[in-house]
């Protein structure tokens, strides 16, 4: 079966809904972590990935099973769960997580930026690129840095899923591309 975005966009939206409805929105960063856990088996482990998605294990035992892996014990997110895989969607949680953590973030006004950079820069240009991104978004900053000398100069960053390329490596091989295209 294939998933989409716009189908796991859904699940969520009803789950935070359901949480609105219940007051139960503080606790979605609960419910994040546990789908994270259960998101980080998936990828480290290709026996728990098959596990959950072996369409002739009971789907009772499938629940079961991810629920203990998420190390929570809430009434609502083994609920959550259980329409997951009676569904057959237990297999869209990496993508249910990642949306969810997105929602998470938006309530808490917060976004997440990853910088990719060639060489180490000051806290206080950290601090500068926080309060510029701050002033575009409007949210608090969570700043993720990655090193990558292959750029040369420039940066890259990554906010949520629009990427801005300002690095000379970029930047060159744009100029390839545009060259290459007029010449052929």
């Amino acid at each position: 079966m294939k998933f989409s975005i716009s189908l796991a966009t859904r699940y969520v939206e009803a789950f935070i809904e359901f949480l609105s409805k219940e007051n139960k929105l503080n606790k979605l960063d609960k419910y994040v972590k546990a789908l994270k856990n259960v998101v980080d088996k998936i990828n480290n482990d290709s026996l728990f990935y098959d596990l959950i998605g072996n369409p002739l294990l009971p789907k009772d035992y499938i629940v079961m099973q991810i629920v203990k892996v998420a190390d929570i014990d809430d009434k609502n997110f083994n609920r959550y769960i259980k329409v997951l895989v009676y569904k057959n969607r237990q297999l869209m949680i990496p993508i249910i997580y990642t949306l969810l953590e997105q929602k998470n973030n938006e309530l808490k006004k917060l976004v997440k930026v990853d910088i990719t950079i060639p060489y180490n820069i000051n806290a206080d240009m950290i601090s500068e690129l926080k309060n510029i991104i701050h002033q575009k978004t409007g949210r608090n900053v969570i700043l993720n840095t990655k090193l990558n000398e292959d750029l040369i100069g420039g940066i890259q960053l990554q906010l949520e899923d629009k990427i801005f390329d300002y690095s000379i490596k970029g930047i060159l091989e744009k100029i390839g591309r545009e060259y290459a295209s007029k010449r052929g």
